[in-house]
């Protein structure tokens, strides 16, 4: 196919050529009534991060193991409900809680983790990876460069063997340790008062006696803190433009810096430090405007002072700016988000359709910032019901989607409803008396305080003043109690509707009786190119919504134009390829954005193909007048010549459908 100008078939549906059967294609729309679906196959184990690949598949990581990932392939019709898994090499290190960006060339970028390794600990690594699904394999990249202040952990892994004193494949790395210090631990295999008498490499020590069993990657404690040397673990990053291939901006663990890492180039470079002295991007989210800046909640600063505090980054420049009402960078108000009680966590930010950035509190709060005004103001707080009773939900960490309709579904908990409320215990005994009330107490609730164990739970709620624990109390007395509190289930699904501000339960329920016993961190969220939303228990059982509502025509992409440019490579040109925003949000811990083009190709039996795109002009959000191209390959399972309906999508908004002539020679070339 030379060069096919498609610009006067997307002005509006009705004049879309009829040989196709393209109601087909508009089944997979969202517009009639919401419904939820749980998927057909079951994932091969638990679930976490969702990340969407440029050629339709879902890559999903196994929680389980949380080295390999599952990749979910929709149907031949592109039915996702009906999609099936296959698994895929092993990462060379396990990640849980990390930044992840899928690259403009089809590829999965990932950095660091708060828990890595063998036995997945605290250790905030600042090692990556990136993931070729076409070759299946992983390569590192350079590491996070190394930095002051990073934490000190207690807890290494390593091999030995039993009758041998050398323990070798040691992780992370043996800088830090120190001859003399002891090392071991009950049931390690390394008998009590051993220490290390010499450090050989950056992964091997000899000990001062012999192992007495054989462990592969088992866990070591420490007689002292073991300091790393760098650290990124759970902070945010965010694809920019830069460089040949594209970069990626990254925040710091410790302190306020950002860097830059160049992906054609494989290294990193500071870029600018954050307007707020001692800001780290820790538990922070980020969140691309239609400008191209980025923005941030600051946390930290904003409970340390009670103010209202927040700022943007400008790729262009490389600095950051306050737009913060408490120094008067910005107008209105941001309520407070989160709090210590509340482990300095905070939900998801995301840009909405009419160009608001919308930020999920941890508390019960919501923010919204209207950037063409620089004005803050406080959204709507977040109510669900415990037995009955309405109380506060909020999302200490939590993920959340903007829907084609411009709908937000949030995902929260009951962390900011703890019970707090003296009780009277008795050494011996599990049940508690002279509660204040009963009422929003849940059982399995964890309870803590003077002469409770370590680890009860409630096991029963038996009167509006009585429970019972699952362990004995150790003392007598009338302590003051805490019932619930940060990361306490249940999780409910909440709407944000932009039309009035207003947030309220998801009015079409989730058949997932799980979220009864689970927090809202361990669930996830993902936009698909068909505008349905993929959502994760992190159990093997996914779901699949589909919203009522289309989007506005002026937001949809538009394709202008498609062109073969020989060698199997076709460009596409249009506006609005990446959509609106990021399609889903959750933090500092998981990062689903896609906002990137999805091509998808129908025929007239109902057939669905999806291409691989690379190398897209454009990494913004509602940019909607401004030209863009994004390069694709036909599906390789595409064989037929005709005439195909074609279809973008960016963070699940899919333009209308055009009609396309691909060739026996173009497949041929693929």
């Amino acid at each position: 196919m030379a060069s096919v100008n498609l610009s006067a078939v997307n002005r509006r549906p009705s004049v879309i050529p009829s040989l196709l059967a393209v109601s087909l294609l508009l089944s997979t729309v969202p517009g009639g009534a919401a419904t939820w679906t749980p998927l057909t196959n079951l994932a091969p184990s638990g679930t976490g991060v969702m990340l969407q690949l440029t050629d339709g598949s879902v890559l999903i990581e196994n929680g389980s193991n949380l080295k390999t990932w599952f990749r979910l392939r929709p149907d031949p019709s592109g039915n996702y409900a009906n999609g099936a898994f296959t698994t895929t090499a092993a990462m060379s290190t396990g990640r849980l809680y990390f930044g992840s960006e899928v690259l403009p060339d089809g590829r999965l970028w990932v950095l660091g983790g708060e828990y890595t390794g063998p036995s997945a600990f605290a250790n905030w690594s600042n090692t990556g990876e990136i993931y070729d699904p076409v070759a299946d394999t992983w390569t590192p990249i350079t590491p996070y460069p190394n930095q002051a202040g990073c934490p000190s952990i207690s807890t290494i892994t390593g091999n030995r063997t039993s009758g041998s004193n050398i323990i070798t494949s040691i992780y992370p790395y043996t800088t830090g340790l120190s001859v003399g210090e002891g090392i071991g631990g009950t049931g390690t295999g390394i008998p009590a008062g051993t220490t290390i008498t010499s450090i050989d490499s950056s992964t091997q020590i000899h000990i001062s006696a012999n192992a007495t069993l054989t462990v592969t990657a088992g866990a070591l404690s420490l007689s002292s803190n073991y300091q790393l040397t760098g650290c990124f673990g759970d902070d945010p990053t965010m694809l920019i433009p830069g460089g040949t291939a594209g970069q990626i901006l990254a925040g710091d663990l410790i302190n306020g810096k950002s860097f830059i890492y160049d992906i054609g180039a494989n290294s990193w470079t500071q870029s600018g430090t954050k307007v707020y002295s001692g800001e780290a991007s820790d538990e922070e989210g980020w969140v691309k405007l239609s400008d191209g800046t980025i923005l941030t909640y600051d946390l930290f600063k904003s409970i340390a002072t009670g103010g209202s505090y927040a700022e943007k980054y400008n790729p262009v420049a490389g600095t950051w700016s306050g737009i913060s009402p408490s120094d008067g960078t910005a107008m209105g108000t941001i309520p407070v988000l989160s709090s210590s009680a509340l482990g300095y966590e905070l939900g998801p930010l995301l840009r909405l359709q009419d160009g608001r950035v919308l930020v999920v509190g941890a508390n019960q709060h919501t923010g919204l910032y209207t950037p063409g005004t620089n004005t803050w103001a406080a959204g709507p707080d977040i109510m669900g019901t415990l037995s009955g009773n309405p109380a506060p939900f909020g999302a200490d960490d939590a993920p959340a989607a903007i829907l084609p309709n411009g709908h937000v579904i949030i995902a929260a908990d009951a962390g900011p409803s703890p019970v707090i409320s003296t009780g009277t215990v008795t050494a011996a005994s599990k049940v508690v008396t002279g509660l204040t009330s009963t009422a929003l107490i849940q059982v399995n609730w964890p309870v803590s305080g003077t002469g409770i164990a370590s680890g009860s739970r409630v096991a029963s709620v038996d009167s509006p003043t009585q429970v019972t624990l699952t362990s004995n109390a150790t003392s007598t007395g009338t302590p003051t109690l805490t019932f619930g509190g940060l990361f306490t289930f249940p999780t409910q699904l909440f709407d944000f509707n932009p039309s009035n501000n207003s947030i309220s339960p998801l009015a079409t329920a989730i058949p997932d009786a799980s979220l009864a016993n689970r927090s809202a961190y361990t669930t996830r969220m993902l936009l698909l190119p068909t505008g349905q939303l993929l959502f994760s228990d992190s159990t093997s059982q996914l779901y699949l919504y589909t919203p009522d509502g289309t989007p506005s025509p002026a937001l949809r992409p538009v394709i202008n134009k498609v062109a073969y440019n020989g060698g199997g490579s076709f460009t596409l040109t249009g506006k609005q390829l990446n959509g609106q925003s990021a399609g889903a949000a959750y933090g500092d811990d998981v990062e689903s954005n896609s906002n990137y083009p999805i091509v998808r190709f129908n025929d007239s039996a109902g057939n669905v193909y999806y291409a691989k795109t690379t190398n897209w002009s454009s990494y913004g959000v509602g940019t909607s007048t401004t030209p863009q191209t994004v390069n694709f390959t036909l599906n390789p399972t595409l064989t037929t010549p005709g005439n195909y309906s074609v279809v973008v999508s960016g963070a699940g908004i899919q333009s209308f459908p055009v009609i396309v002539n691909i060739t026996q020679a173009e497949i041929n070339q693929q």
